[in-house]
């Protein structure tokens, strides 16, 4: 019996830690909501540590014109679940880029939070999220398609 208590304890621990090492989801739907018109497809909510570039694999299909856009809260107070509803959406600490298999950069959110990509061939892609500032804590990437 204190085998099964000492499991379920850990559990919760392991499952609280997890839930505080990514953007809050509450703020992932709202970044989401900002792409009216468009169809949501998959988000990349990123955490950073260590200032490193996180990366994600995605599949696009040739022909279709996806929309990737990149929110991230200004510092760690939107981590607080009751302080999300204050995202901005402004990717000011960090940026977003679409690469190729070969690590081309294809596009960018340099100086926008967002940009379209008219995928030329079908195949796999990488997003990568980097932070522009150390005290950038996460990152939330949302791919979405526009309608045919």
């Amino acid at each position: 019996m204190r085998l099964i208590k000492l499991i379920i304890v850990v559990t919760i621990l392991f499952s609280n830690l997890s839930a505080f090492s990514q953007c809050k989801q509450r703020f992932v739907y709202e970044c989401a909501l900002q792409n009216q018109g468009l169809i949501f497809l998959k988000e990349f909510n990123t955490k950073f540590s260590s200032g490193k570039v996180q990366k994600h694999r995605v599949f696009l299909n040739k022909g279709y014109m996806y929309t990737l856009q990149l929110c991230n809260p200004s510092d760690t107070q939107y981590l607080d679940q009751n302080n999300s509803s204050q995202a901005t959406g402004l990717a000011v600490n960090s940026m977003l880029s679409l690469c190729d298999n070969n690590n081309n950069i294809l596009a960018t959110t340099s100086q926008d939070t967002k940009f379209t990509f008219f995928c030329p061939k079908t195949g796999v892609y990488w997003i990568h999220i980097m932070p522009l500032s150390p005290k950038t804590t996460c990152a939330v990437g949302i791919l979405s398609v526009m309608k045919r």
